[in-house]
Formats: C-alpha cells, sequence, structure tokens
C-alpha cells in the first residue's frame, strides 16, 4: 500500500461499447461509444474510490484497442501491463438500452484476446498480487487461469471477488466449489447466481454459496454479514434513472475498496456501494458516470446517516 490507499489489482478483459436505443420499431439510434468492460469498469470504480488501481489486460493492435488503452490511461488506471497482441482485433460489445426501463441488453462481439490469460500469469505477476490488498477477477477468462489465481491468493490471505459473469464453475463439481469457496466475494446479479446455482431465490443461493453478493435492481443486495446471518438491504431510492449500465461493476469495485479499508462493517461497506450505483445510474455512460468518493460519502451520509 502507498499513501494509506488500498492497492487493488484487477485482471480482466478491455474492450469497446457502443450504445443504442432501441425503439419499437426495431430502429437502433446510436447513443454513445467508450471503453468499457466489466473489469475496467470495476477497476475504474475502485480508482474513484479511493484506491491505486492497476489493470492486467490485452488489446489489440488496431486502432480501438488504441482507443481503449488511452481512455483507461487518462482515468488514472496503471495501465503498464495492458499488453498489445499482434494480429488479434479488439471486442467491440453492442448494447441496447430500452427507452422506458432503462435496462440494457447485450451483444457481445468476438472475444478471442480472454484467452491470454493461463496459469502461468500467476507467476508473471505474482509480486503484484502479493501487495495487493483485493484481486478482482471475473469468470471471463479460462478456468485453469482462474483457479490458479483464486488458489494463490486463498494461500497467501490476499482477498478476492470473482463476478460470475460466465459459467465457468460447476457447483456440482466439488473441487469447482471448493475454489468458490475461497473468494472473499463471488459477486453477480440475480440471473447469473441463478445461472450458477440453479436456485432462483437470493437465500437459496447463499444457503450454497455464503460468499455471494447477489444484486438485484431496485430490489437491492442479498448477502451474509460476518456472523453469517442472511441480509437484505433496499437499494437506494433514485428518480433519475437514465441507464443501468455499469451499475453492478460499480457496486463491485467501490465495495472491495472499504472491505479493503477495513473502516466499517460489510452492511455498511454495502449501503455505501450501493450510493454509489445509485450516482452511476443516473448519468449517460459508464466512465463518466461513475462516481468520485466525495460523490459517494456525501450521498451515503444523507441517505443513511443524516
Amino acid at each position: 500500500m502507498k499513501n494509506n490507499k488500498p492497492f487493488i489489482l484487477t485482471f480482466g478483459s478491455t474492450g469497446w461499447d457502443r450504445i443504442f436505443y432501441k425503439n419499437d420499431d426495431g430502429f437502433e439510434e446510436l447513443i454513445y461509444e467508450e471503453e468499457g468492460r466489466k473489469n475496467s469498469h470495476q477497476a475504474l470504480a475502485a480508482k474513484r474510490a479511493g484506491a491505486e488501481s492497476m489493470l492486467v489486460s490485452f488489446v489489440g493492435d488496431d486502432e480501438i484497442g488504441k482507443k481503449c488503452f488511452d481512455s483507461l490511461t487518462s482515468c488514472g488506471i496503471d495501465t503498464r501491463f495492458v499488453e498489445t497482441v499482434k494480429g488479434e482485433a479488439t471486442e467491440i460489445n453492442h448494447q441496447y438500452i430500452d427507452k422506458i426501463t432503462r435496462d440494457y441488453t447485450l451483444k457481445r462481439g468476438p472475444a478471442n484476446l480472454s484467452q491470454n490469460y493461463d496459469s502461468s500469469m500467476v507467476e508473471k505477476y505474482k509480486d503484484y498480487i502479493l501487495k495487493a490488498d483485493f484481486v478482482i477477477l471475473v469468470s471471463k477468462q479460462p478456468k485453469d487461469f482462474l483457479t490458479a489465481i483464486i488458489d494463490f491468493c486463498y494461500q497467501n490471505k490476499i482477498k478476492t471477488s470473482l463476478t460470475i459473469s460466465h459459467k465457468k464453475f460447476d457447483i456440482s463439481d466439488a473441487s469447482d466449489l471448493e475454489t468458490l469457496k475461497k473468494c472473499t466475494f463471488i459477486a453477480g446479479n440475480a440471473e447469473e447466481g441463478e445461472v450458477l446455482t440453479g436456485k432462483n431465490n437470493p437465500e437459496e443461493m447463499l444457503g450454497i454459496l455464503p460468499n455471494m453478493v447477489i444484486t438485484k435492481g431496485g430490489d437491492g443486495v442479498w448477502f451474509a454479514n460476518e456472523d453469517g446471518n442472511i441480509c437484505h438491504e433496499k437499494a437506494v431510492k433514485t428518480e433519475n434513472i437514465v441507464e443501468t449500465n455499469g451499475a453492478g461493476d460499480t457496486f463491485i469495485g467501490n465495495l472491495v475498496v472499504f472491505v479493503a479499508e477495513g473502516k466499517l462493517s460489510l452492511t455498511e461497506n454495502i449501503k455505501m456501494a450501493m450510493c454509489a450505483s445509485s450516482l452511476e445510474i443516473q448519468k449517460m455512460g459508464v466512465l463518466n458516470a461513475i462516481p468520485e468518493r466525495e460523490q459517494t460519502e456525501e450521498l451515503y451520509y444523507e441517505y443513511f446517516i443524516k
């Protein structure tokens, strides 16, 4: 740690998002485009929550890859280990926003760069992993890489957060279940939690994996507190929802920083992270919408303390 700031190390994808409104007649209206992936969004949220944030990632040797790299660097993320892969294109996703609900659907592009992660990276980045207060992972990368880094962090008492965006682990397999239990947090929305556990009730999901943190939009967050009790925090009431893209990543990026600092209980850290998400969904885009620490603390004080 430097300057008393937590050091958050994120492994994961970098790419480009193009965001559209999709009208009832099927017409697609481009609203904006920017760098955007769960991993990089979480790394940025951690940075703005007050951490030193480093991203280990890959971009293609194309114009989009350069734009992604420049965007991340300009946001203050340490990008010294964002590598350019010759002959590969940077991933581009399309997202479609419902004008009424403000929810979005995702059309993924090819994700060849995600296959560049392997178990040898644990040794390659060992010194940085050992310095980290939290390692952020997303289940998009190959299973052998995820398993190796989770095991290494567990053995060395390094906290980890795994977002379950892709089903790489099968809880019916004893070794997979054991790996998942080694994570500090398994983060995901209710739909992702159901895919992982086969349960559609957050309490049942937590009965299988008590380290899950389950977000459910306007219904709030479910988690197990320090005493193992299942808790539910209602969502922060938000009137001006512009779009929900990036809300979950903002939540996790903030949560790991607050937990790494160790100043508040898990319940209060959850509330703080919920405030950050509430602020994020009130602006268009993600990079410009993820709030700074001061904004999050101000809303937390106004909403939960005052």
